[in-house]
């Protein structure tokens, strides 16, 4: 499992914590600093649970930026149980003791990099009126071809096995709070600082099967705008970020735009998290992150601000169905029953291959006002067909051309992402409507971009 866990050999991960709990009263489930590369994680959140390894009995302990829900655990104690890696909010540590309460191994994850480690850690853990409470430390190795440590403390409820958190409560949200929209703090663009004085929220379709919000900060004011997401993706309000995220500040999509980077409006998800993220009294708040610099496509980043913004409750349409499941199973319309095929196997008649021309890519029938934005690498185009239809003849053309799914599509009557893969290519597919259909607008990594 160690070695399945590492992807990046080049991380550094340190973690460095304060050696003191509360004195009374509770204490902090954790308390430490998890540094990765060159970014740092404040973790304050906990679990501890039974678990197995080789046969034998252990207690792993998760600690997290965020606070982990018992949907999330689930999940995770699932995916353990078939052999895999239980994913959690990132970032997390995750360390595994024995019944000793040794320190065996442990691993982590943030912004884009996880690594993991046995040998190099030593820690204890005592079992306390049904808490963990324990430490665990790794020495640092600045000669080391990859130096790391870490030095944390916790005191978490422990859950025996076969048991769960408490399920997390339905959120019930009151109307729109009376609060001025604010928000403070950096945005960096290689280097260059973009003042982001503008931020509003909005509620989209579910994702995953959860509540979501976009949350749109911008130099220029969008507060009249009825697309503001979409239009500040292509820098009509200046410099701008779009983040798509749960209600529980669990994010799913960034996009970056920034006056000083040549390649605009692109994705960068994993590098940017939330601290302290609430959503409630109508109102959502907290802070944004990249912990330092980014690079995303040669183009540095930093974002490190505080927000509040009014909300209230969700919107019928975009409330998520009780029976999600079985709906999907049952076909409700015209569109997912003409859906293409969901396989994930290169069509066997058009193997994929590189070197395609944007100019070439597949659209739908009767597209008009295509704009090309080499600069940016990214298409824009209208559709007379509304947006199931367009994006059911979009999926259709890509297969046909080549290209397969890169992870699940979201689509509704409202708004649709398509993710597609060709070879080293890969395509990121909005669609949303627009009067008398659609408007479509792609991001492409990898495409050749001569002649436009």
């Amino acid at each position: 499992m160690t070695k399945r866990f590492i992807c990046l050999l080049t991380a550094i991960i340190t973690l460095h914590a304060p050696m003191l709990f509360a004195q009374e009263g509770t204490a902090k489930p954790a308390e430490g600093t998890l540094k990765l590369s060159k970014k740092s994680f404040a973790l304050a959140h906990g679990v501890a649970y039974e678990s197995a390894s080789d046969g034998e009995e252990m207690v792993a302990v998760v600690l997290s930026a965020q606070p982990i829900s018992s949907e999330k655990l689930k999940k995770a104690l699932t995916t353990e149980k078939e052999g895999g890696f239980g994913e959690f909010p990132q970032p997390f540590l995750k360390l595994v003791f024995n019944k000793k309460g040794e320190l065996k191994h442990w691993a982590a994850a943030g912004g884009g990099t996880s690594v993991s480690g046995s040998s190099d850690g030593a820690g204890e853990l005592k079992l306390q009126e049904g808490r963990v409470v324990g430490k665990a430390s790794a020495a640092v190795k600045p000669d080391a071809v990859i130096p790391r440590g870490f030095e944390v403390r916790f005191n978490v409820a422990m859950l025996k096995a076969g048991e769960e958190l408490p399920a997390s409560t339905a959120k019930r949200y009151g109307p729109v709070a009376n609060v001025k929209p604010s928000v403070t703090g950096v945005f960096k663009g290689n280097g260059k600082e973009a003042k982001l004085a503008y931020v509003s929220a909005h509620w989209r379709e579910p994702f995953g099967d959860k509540p979501s919000m976009d949350l749109v900060f911008t130099e220029k004011d969008h507060s009249k705008d009825n697309k503001p997401d979409f239009n500040a993706a292509f820098g009509k309000f200046g410099s701008a970020l779009i983040i798509s995220l749960h209600d529980d500040g669990e994010i799913f999509g960034c996009q970056v735009v920034h006056g000083a980077h040549q390649k605009q409006g692109f994705s960068s998800i994993g590098s940017i998290h939330t601290n302290d993220f609430t959503f409630e009294n109508g109102k959502v708040e907290g802070e944004l992150n990249t912990d330092g610099q980014v690079d995303t496509f040669g183009e540095t980043w930093e974002v490190k601000i505080k927000f509040v913004a009014p909300l209230g409750e969700i919107p019928k349409e975009y409330q998520v169905a009780e029976s999600t499941a079985a709906e999907t199973k049952q076909p409700s319309s015209n569109f997912e029953k003409s859906e293409p095929d969901d396989s994930d196997e290169e069509p066997v008649t058009k193997p994929a291959a590189p070197g395609l021309n944007v100019k070439d890519l597949a659209l739908t029938k009767a597209a008009t006002d295509v704009e090309y934005k080499a600069l940016v690498e990214q298409l824009a185009f209208k559709s007379k067909l509304p947006v199931k239809s367009a994006c059911a003849e979009i999926a259709a053309n890509l297969k046909a051309q080549g290209w397969i799914k890169d992870g699940g599509d979201l689509i509704t009557p409202n708004s649709s992402i398509l993710k597609r893969k060709r070879g080293e290519a890969k395509l990121t597919v909005f669609v949303k409507p627009e009067t008398g259909g659609s408007e479509v607008k792609m991001m492409t990594e990898g495409l050749s971009w001569d002649g436009q």
